[in-house]
C-alpha cells in the first residue's frame, strides 16, 4: 500500500528504540521532486521541493530509526511521527515532499497526511517504513511486537515470584513439543506437555521472540499440559503470523508453594510455510482409509469397509491429488480405483495386488506383486501394458512413482511374501506409459546388518530425492525402524536421526520410525515429511509396549536442499487433527482433491 505525505524538519527529538539516528540511500539522478509538497501534519506550516544545481537533494534522511511499537493484550499504542529531511550537495537539510509506504500491513500502517506509524495489532513483525521523493529512497525497519498475556487467576503476589532465578527444578522435564522441533503456520496449536509437577504447583510458561511475547500463569495442571488459549485473541496463530523464519525462546518454571524454580527451556521455530493437501491415513484398528486436510482439527471418513471385507488398505493416491488405488481383503488384496472428489468407485477387479503405485495425473497403476511381478495398466483394467519381472534375484514391493512421471521407485525383497519379509533392498526403474515399459532398473540403497528391510519409498515434489524406511522387517508393527534419504545416483545416502528423535529420545523410541511421504511442495525452505511413529506422545499416549504401543502420524522438516553428509531433518511434531485412540499409519500425502483444492 502506497501513502502520499509530505516530510518536513518537525521535531528532531521523537523516541522510539533504536534512538534517533538518521539513514540515508542515494538513487538515480540524485534529483528531488520540485514544486510546492502538502502540509504535514506536526511538521511545518509547508514543504517545498529542493532546488536543482548545488543545491539539489541527494539524499533523504528519516527519523527516528528503527521505530519499536508493542501491542500488549490487543491495546494499541500511541503512534510514533516518523519524519523525513532532504540533504542537498551542500549539506543542507531541507523539507521534501514524496510518498510514504510500509510493505506489510498486517504489521504496521503509515498516515497518509500525519506521517504516523502505527501497529495494526493483527501480527507482530519488521515492516520497512519507506520514503520516496523523485529518485530518492529511504527506509528504515520498524518492529512491531505483540505482547499477550493470559493470568489464569493466579494471585498477583505469586505471579511477581516468577521470572527470577532459582534453584534448579529437581523433578520438571519437558516432554513436548521437542527442543529445535521446526513448525510452520497454520496448524492447530501443540499442547504443551511436561512431567514433574502435581496439581497444587503453579506454573509459568513464558514464550518470547523479538517480535512476539507470551505469559501465561496457572494452577492445578495434573498431568502437565497446557493448551494454548483461543480467545480472546488465538494465540498460536497471532505466534505463527508475528514469528517469520525464526526462533522463539520457551521457559516453564514452576513454584511449588514454597520454592520458585530455575525454568526449564526449550526453543522451536517457525517456519515462513503454509502446509498444503490432505493425507490420506489407514485407520488400522478400524480398517478404514480416512483422510485429513491439512490444518483441520479432525479427519473425514472416506473408504468404509463394505460388509463381508476385512479392510481398506494398501492405498496411493496421484499427485495431482485426483485418484486413489487401494487394496481390500487384507492378504488377497484385490485392487479398485476411487475419485477423490467423493469417494466413488471408477473401478474394482477381483485381482490379488498387495501395495500399488498410481501415475501422477491418475491415469495407470502399477500393481501386482504379490505374484511376484509388478504389472503396468491403466487405472481401469487389468489388461497388462508391460512387466517388471523379478529383477536383482529378487522380486518388487512397494512402489512408488514419481511426481514427473518418468520413474518407479520400489523394493526388491529376497525372502518371504509381499507383505511379510525381512530383506530387501531399493531400485528404481525407468518407466514409460507411452511405449510402454519399465527400462533402466538398478539398486539405489542397500540393507545394512542391523536394518535388512529397505522399504516405503516415497519422492520429493522434485522428482531428485527418495526418502525410504530401513528396519528389522517389512511390517512395522515392533520392528526396529529407521529413515534415510539419498538423491538419483545415490552418491548422497542421508539418516534422517533427528527426525527419529535419535540422540533425544529413548531407544526404543526413536527406532521405531516407518512409512515416510513427502509433502507434494516445498515450503519455506524446506522439505515436510510425515511418517509413521510408535514413539510416545507426551504424556497422552504413553504405552510403551511393542505390541501394543500407539501408531500416530509425525512431521518433520528438512531442509531443501540437503546438504551433503548432513542429516537434513529436524525433531517432529505430532500431527494435529488425528484421533490418538485409533492407530493410523501409511500417510498418502497429495494435494487436494481438485473440486475442493485451495
Amino acid at each position: 500500500m502506497v501513502l502520499a505525505a509530505c516530510g518536513g524538519e518537525g521535531s528532531r527529538d521523537t523516541q522510539a528504540d533504536g534512538g534517533p539516528g538518521l539513514t540515508g540511500l542515494t538513487a538515480g539522478t540524485g534529483e528531488a521532486t520540485e514544486g510546492t509538497g502538502a502540509a504535514s501534519s506536526g511538521a511545518m506550516d509547508e514543504s517545498v521541493g529542493a532546488t536543482e544545481g548545488e543545491d539539489a537533494v541527494v539524499e533523504l534522511q528519516i527519523t527516528p530509526q528503527n521505530p519499536f511499537l508493542e501491542v500488549v493484550d490487543g491495546v494499541l499504542p500511541a503512534p510514533i511521527q516518523m519524519e523525513v529531511v532532504g540533504i542537498t550537495a551542500s549539506g543542507e537539510q531541507v523539507p521534501v515532499s514524496g510518498v510514504w509506504e510500509v510493505d506489510r500491513l498486517d504489521v504496521a500502517t503509515i498516515d497518509t497526511f500525519t506521517g504516523e506509524l502505527g501497529a495494526s495489532g493483527i501480527a507482530g513483525g519488521v515492516t520497512a517504513v519507506r520514503f520516496s521523493s523523485g529518485d530518492l529512497e529511504a527506509e528504515t525497519p520498524a518492529t512491531v511486537k505483540l505482547h499477550i498475556t493470559d493470568d489464569g487467576g493466579v494471585d498477583d503476589s505469586v505471579k511477581n515470584m516468577f521470572g527470577m532465578g532459582g534453584a534448579p527444578d529437581p523433578t520438571l522435564t519437558l516432554l513436548y513439543p521437542y527442543d529445535e522441533t521446526v513448525f510452520p503456520r497454520d496448524l492447530i496449536a501443540p499442547v504443551v506437555q511436561w512431567n514433574g509437577g502435581t496439581a497444587v504447583d503453579t506454573y509459568y510458561l513464558h514464550l518470547d521472540a523479538p517480535t512476539f511475547e507470551f505469559e501465561a500463569w496457572f494452577a492445578g495442571v495434573d498431568p502437565g499440559r497446557y493448551t494454548f488459549p483461543v480467545l480472546p485473541a488465538d494465540v498460536w496463530k497471532k505466534l505463527t503470523a508475528s514469528v517469520v523464519a525464526a526462533d522463539i525462546d520457551v521457559e516453564l518454571q514452576r513454584y511449588d508453594g514454597a520454592s520458585v524454580y530455575a525454568p526449564v527451556t526449550s526453543s522451536w521455530h517457525i517456519a515462513d510455510a503454509d502446509l498444503i493437501g490432505t493425507i490420506y491415513y489407514w485407520e488400522v484398528n478400524q480398517g478404514n482409509v480416512v483422510r485429513l486436510k491439512v490444518g483441520e482439527p479432525a479427519p473425514e471418513t472416506f473408504l468404509q469397509k463394505p460388509p463381508g471385507v476385512t479392510c481398506v488398505a494398501c492405498h496411493s493416491v496421484s499427485a495431482n491429488g485426483s485418484t486413489l488405488v487401494a487394496a481390500f481383503h487384507g492378504g488377497y488384496s484385490p485392487w479398485g480405483t476411487f475419485e477423490t472428489s467423493d469417494g466413488a468407485s471408477l473401478y474394482a477387479t477381483d485381482t490379488t495386488s498387495g501395495f500399488e503405485a498410481i501415475s501422477p495425473d491418475g491415469d495407470y497403476v502399477v500393481w501386482g506383486q504379490t505374484s511376484g511381478v509388478a504389472n503396468l495398466s491403466t487405472f481401469d483394467s487389468i489388461n497388462v501394458l508391460a512387466s517388471l519381472p523379478p529383477v536383482g534375484g529378487g522380486f518388487p514391493a512397494f512402489p512408488a512413482w514419481s511426481p514427473d512421471g518418468s520413474k518407479l521407485a520400489y523394493s526388491v525383497r529376497t525372502d518371504g511374501n509381499w507383505l511379510d519379509f525381512n530383506n530387501s533392498t531399493l531400485w528404481v526403474s525407468d518407466v514409460d506409459t507411452v511405449t510402454p515399459g519399465f527400462a533402466n532398473d538398478h539398486q539405489l540403497v542397500a540393507a545394512t546388518a542391523s536394518r535388512t528391510a529397505v522399504t516405503y519409498p516415497t519422492w520429493s515434489p522434485d522428482s531428485q530425492w527418495l526418502a525410504f524406511g530401513r528396519a528389522t522387517q517389512a511390517r512395522t508393527r515392533g520392528a526396529l525402524g529407521e529413515l534415510g534419504m539419498t538423491n538419483l545416483d545415490g552418491t548422497q545416502q542421508l539418516a534422517l536421526d533427528r527426525a527419529c528423535g535419535v540422540g533425544s529420545l529413548a531407544a526404543d523410541q526413536s527406532s521405531a520410525c516407518y512409512e515416510p511421504t513427502f509433502m507434494p511442495e516445498s515450503r519455506g525452505g524446506y522439505l515436510w515429511l510425515v511418517f509413521v511413529s510408535e514413539r510416545t506422545y507426551g504424556n497422552i499416549l504413553t504405552d510403551t509396549a511393542a505390541d501394543t504401543r500407539h501408531k500416530q502420524l509425525w512431521v518433520t522438516a528438512i531442509d531443501d536442499p540437503p546438504q551433503p553428509g548432513q542429516d537434513p531433518s529436524h525433531p517432529a511434531f505430532w500431527l494435529p487433527g488425528q484421533e490418538t485412540n485409533n492407530q493410523n499409519m501409511r500417510g498418502a500425502w497429495t494435494l487436494d482433491p481438485p473440486d475442493i483444492a485451495r
